[in-house]
């Protein structure tokens, strides 16, 4: 048996007390952004809705925040005033006690 770490292994331990965007995690790991979505998806549900942390994206014009948003990917454009301008949302787990 190996002692190699899973490509899932290796992005939560990223996570663990940073904030990064798919893309950063996608350029450290050297995958796809997708695929970095994929596994942020899997880990967001393994480690449970309050130790997972999804800062929100932030329209660029207007300051609209996407609180509500489920989704991991960034948002397309802003409902409120429609600019294309969109921060991408960044993740992070919280530290076990």
């Amino acid at each position: 048996m190996t002692d190699e770490i899973t490509i899932r292994q290796e992005i939560r331990n990223l996570l663990i007390d940073n904030l990064l965007t798919a893309k950063d995690i996608s350029k450290i790991i050297r995958i796809k952004e997708k695929d970095a979505i994929d596994h942020l998806n899997h880990i967001a549900k393994s480690v449970g809705k309050k130790n997972f942390i999804m800062e929100p994206s932030v329209c660029m014009k207007c300051g609209f925040v996407f609180n509500k948003r489920e989704r991991l990917t960034s948002p397309g454009r802003c409902p409120v005033c429609k600019h294309e301008g969109i921060s991408e949302p960044r993740f992070g787990i919280k530290k076990e006690d």
